[in-house]
């Protein structure tokens, strides 16, 4: 399974000046600069409609945040009073983005792992629910004990084409892991 998302070179150049890391940017010049990069890259990327629609939807639809009770991460945002492209410039909004670029932030043999789960299943319905939260479980289990790991196993559910219900299972599952 390749996550990433095809970049065109400007893109690329655009990318190479974004720094992931809010404690890699020294002083205000810094995060402007960061800032009017991820705003240039995402427009561009909008404009070409470049990123996946479950990644879009992962940061502003409701449904997709198990955390956020009925908003979005996009609406929560807002709520802080940061709209627009100020949302873009936010420092908070670097993991989404890189979500967006990227896929689930997990060790390829774990997202390798989780595709031939899936695979196996072949047509998914609510009753491969089950089965891949346990093989999420497993995987977790063996491969990443982070405390993040439920967010990105929800992730790359999303990923593999999974339902959000049924994303939201295995990222259940996978939270239990300790």
């Amino acid at each position: 399974m390749h996550l990433a998302i095809e970049l065109t070179a400007e893109e690329r150049a655009l990318l190479e000046r974004i720094k992931f890391d809010p404690s890699d940017i020294a002083n205000p010049d810094e995060h402007h600069a960061n800032g009017d990069a991820v705003v240039a890259l995402m427009k561009s990327l909008n404009g070409r409609k470049a990123i996946p629609e479950h990644r879009v939807r992962y940061f502003s639809d409701p449904s997709f945040y198990v955390g956020g009770h009925g908003k979005s991460h996009q609406q929560i945002f807002e709520k802080n009073g940061c709209r627009g492209d100020d949302i873009l410039r936010h420092a908070h909004f670097l993991p989404y983005l890189r979500y967006m670029l990227f896929g689930a932030d997990l060790p390829q043999n774990a997202i390798n792992a989780f595709a031939s789960a899936v695979a196996d299943c072949g047509q998914i319905t609510s009753g491969d629910a089950i089965i891949l939260s346990t093989a999420a479980k497993d995987i977790a289990r063996a491969n990443y004990r982070d405390k993040r790991a439920a967010e990105e196993f929800f992730k790359l559910a999303l990923d593999a084409g999974l339902e959000p219900d049924v994303a939201r299972y295995v990222r259940d599952a996978v939270g239990t892991v300790r």
